[in-house]
């Protein structure tokens, strides 16, 4: 990083005898033009700037590695109520034929008095934003360039209605429209804004969304995102169309969905052993796990156990329904002794009609007989279909039944039938079907209180080359684009950034820690959003001295560079700090992947660094941070990585997961000191005698990033955090 120095500027910063002069540019109406003003009399570039500063201004700059955040105080300058074109130069400032305030600023540091502005260094860019004045002194206060300012996103609304269209980042997952469990939950929100014929129409963007469009219903007795047509015949449209200025989908007011499920428990099961593992949300069969009923029969007879699950309460009408059952097709063990017929009967009896799903027998004519290899089948599934039933039941009951028939002797035997798992599918539909307006304004209330439906459809392409955004830096830069002006032009350390975001640093390898799904539905302020992005994802943006911005984030040791290195005669001041205790984060409980529905979040991880509980003797409860994480939907580490890049949680535990070595002074040399600025890395010497003292008695072989930064006139002093 660093500033650049201009040639002649390096060159007369090693100068022993150093005149420095700050040359101010009060930038008014399109910014094209200035008036200019300096601490003392100079001409520059042609121009003459008047000396009528009275005041020594300080530029304060800051980065909070904690918050992730950036900042420039705010400048004042003194200066003299000047005889200026005629009249007092505070008529000129305010109320004259040019306007001053909310333009540009820039302040430039002059050596030596250099006349040519290309040898100056552009130490300051901000805003012109108070002016007050008495009868001999003018106070002008400077703000640092914000053009994020006064800014809300989402920004564009629907033509006729007042809705806003939402903006979304990241990429996005629909449900299959084949009927499955729905478990994907990797969908965005999408307000409905009206219901019309039998359309309901939901804003997706300010995008075309050319693939996975479809809209979602979200059942909450069933926590699932559930595909619903856009017409009656359960016709899927995968892209968005173009709606009152923005782009929409539709949905068929009948809502018709399809899925598969399971019981929600056990509500009895008489003589069955492990019954809860006969299901659960893993779309598989439960080869390991299974429910089973041990029988033991000896002589004529029968004996029959039964088991129910209760059913979860489903929305709509029910036009279709079957049942899916998964079991042990060798339940006939042994057959001990005796002759005659051992008859096996799996039978459903949820609905009373007594429908079997399987049944098998075998016969034994002499003291042992085999019925079954003792093996697993787990290949063999029956599906029995059912007409739609009009009362949806509450429990599911499967019974399995023994019968011997003896023959000329007793005949017994050891018999286990096992399920491995039940399966539901449905399909349902708001009833508009029927006659009574009763049933009809029902119906019509059920739709039109619908106020959101769900998509799997990606946000946003970025600003700067179309592609797709995954990332949650690219989002932020994006935005800066997008919503400030700012330029397309890729902003300093923007491929550094780039590269520890999407890369493995050990393998080169892609990685997912670092990506983002996040949307709003209203709007919010930009400057919140930015900088929760640079929370969650590990950077800092900032405006430099000239203008332009820069990434900012921490590498990890190894390819940490210094871009000064200081020694005694360098500095003065010096003092050494540690961290404070109070900024030590050893431990945090991360919820993340914000659930699109509700206030809730899908995932968590508990992340520890024990080393420096240990060392530091914190206690069980104490120091332990709760983190929600809104749009990033990487998995932390549960422990710092060496590559402090890797997520969320290693980049901030090596920052703040030790006490940490903290240096302030000021920098006496100019030659190394004019081009520092914040997030700039710097290191002191560790060559024996060039440094006045260790620092508690450790070397100083540790890097450091400097997180204050103040420059005045001939003048810079710096505070630095260990970071490497």
């Amino acid at each position: 990083m660093s500033l650049t120095l201009p040639a002649a500027y390096s060159s007369a910063s090693k100068l022993s005898n150093i005149q420095e002069n700050w040359i101010v540019q009060l930038y008014y109406d399109d910014g094209s033009s200035f008036t200019p003003i300096s601490l003392a009399d100079t001409t520059v570039g042609s121009v003459f700037y008047h000396g009528v500063i009275t005041n020594v201004p300080s530029i304060r700059s800051s980065i909070n590695l904690a918050k992730s955040t950036a900042k420039t105080g705010n400048i004042s300058l003194s200066v003299v109520n000047f005889q200026y074109k005629g009249d007092d130069f505070s008529a000129e400032l305010f109320l004259g034929t040019r306007k001053y305030i909310n333009r540009n600023v820039k302040i430039y540091s002059q050596l030596n008095g250099d006349s040519t502005l290309s040898n100056c260094l552009q130490v300051y860019q901000g805003r012109l934003i108070d002016i007050s004045h008495d009868d001999a002194t003018i106070r002008l206060t400077l703000t640092e360039q914000r053009p994020w300012d006064f800014i809300s996103i989402p920004q564009t609304k629907s033509t006729n209605r007042n809705f806003y269209f939402p903006i979304a980042y990241g990429d996005f997952t629909p449900n299959a429209t084949a009927r499955d469990y729905r478990a994907i939950k990797t969908v965005r929100p999408m307000p409905v804004i009206e219901f019309r014929g039998t359309q309901l129409y939901s804003l997706i963007g300010i995008e075309d969304v050319t693939s996975n469009a479809y809209p979602h219903y979200y059942d909450k007795s069933f926590d699932r995102f559930i595909p619903v047509s856009e017409d009656g015949s359960y016709n899927f449209d995968t892209n968005a169309g173009s709606y009152q200025g923005g782009f929409a989908v539709q949905a068929h007011y009948e809502l018709e969905k399809r899925i598969t499920f399971k019981p929600v428990k056990t509500t009895s099961s008489t003589g069955w052993t492990n019954p809860n593992n006969a299901f659960d949300d893993a779309d598989a069969n439960e080869e390991t796990n299974y429910a089973s009923a041990d029988f033991t029969r000896t002589n004529t007879g029968q004996a029959s156990k039964t088991i129910k699950f209760q059913m979860p309460q489903i929305e709509g009408k029910v036009t279709a329904v079957s049942m899916e059952i998964r079991y042990y097709t060798n339940e006939i063990t042994v057959l001990t002794s005796g002759t005659g017929t051992a008859t096996y009967t799996l039978t459903n009896k949820t609905w009373g009609a007594n429908d079997i799903f399987y049944t098998n027998s075998a016969t034994s004519t002499g003291s042992v007989n085999s019925g079954g290899s003792g093996t697993t089948d787990t290949s063999s599934s029956l599906l029995t279909q059912f007409e739609a039933q009009e009362g949806w039941g509450d429990e599911i009951e499967i019974e399995a039944k023994v019968a011997i028939t003896a023959g000329i002797d007793p005949m017994s035997g050891q018999f286990q039938p096992r399920i491995y798992d039940v399966r539901i599918l449905a399909t349902t539909e708001v009833d508009w079907d029927e006659a009574t307006n009763k049933a009809r304004q029902t119906a019509n209330k059920i739709v039109s209180d619908i106020e959101t439906l769900y998509t799997g459809g990606d946000g946003l392409v970025n600003s700067w080359d179309s592609s797709a955004i995954s990332y949650g830096h690219e989002a932020h830069r994006d935005m800066l684009i997008r919503y400030t002006g700012y330029t397309t032009t890729a902003p300093e350390n923007w491929s550094a950034l780039d590269e520890d975001r999407t890369r493995n640093t050990a393998d080169d390898g892609d990685i997912a820690t670092w990506k983002i799904r996040w949307w709003a539905l209203e709007p919010v302020e930009l400057k919140k959003v930015l900088e929760k992005l640079q929370y969650e994802f590990g950077f800092i943006f900032k405006f430099r001295a000239d203008g332009t911005g820069s990434y900012v984030h921490i590498l990890q040791t190894s390819e940490l560079s210094a871009v000064q290195t200081f020694k005694k005669e360098d500095i003065a001041n010096l003092k050494i700090n540690n961290s404070s205790f109070g900024d030590l984060l050893t431990k945090m409980e991360i919820s993340y992947e914000k659930h699109p529905a509700e206030s809730r979040y899908l995932s968590s991880v508990t992340s520890t660094n024990s080393t420096a509980r240990t060392s530091w003797n914190i206690q069980a409860k104490e120091n332990i941070a709760d983190v929600n994480l809104d749009m990033n939907v990487g998995t932390p580490n549960s422990s710092g990585q060496t590559d402090g890049n890797a997520d969320f949680y290693s980049y901030y535990d090596n920052i703040f997961g030790d006490i940490k070595k903290i240096i302030s002074c000021d920098i006496v040399n100019p030659a190394v000191s004019y081009n520092l600025e914040t997030g700039d890395i710097i290191q002191f010497s560790n060559t024996a005698g060039e440094m006045p003292v260790e620092p508690f008695g450790d070397d100083w072989a540790d890097y450091y990033m400097i997180t204050n930064l103040n420059r005045s006139p001939g003048k810079v002093s710096i505070t630095c955090r260990e970071v490497g």
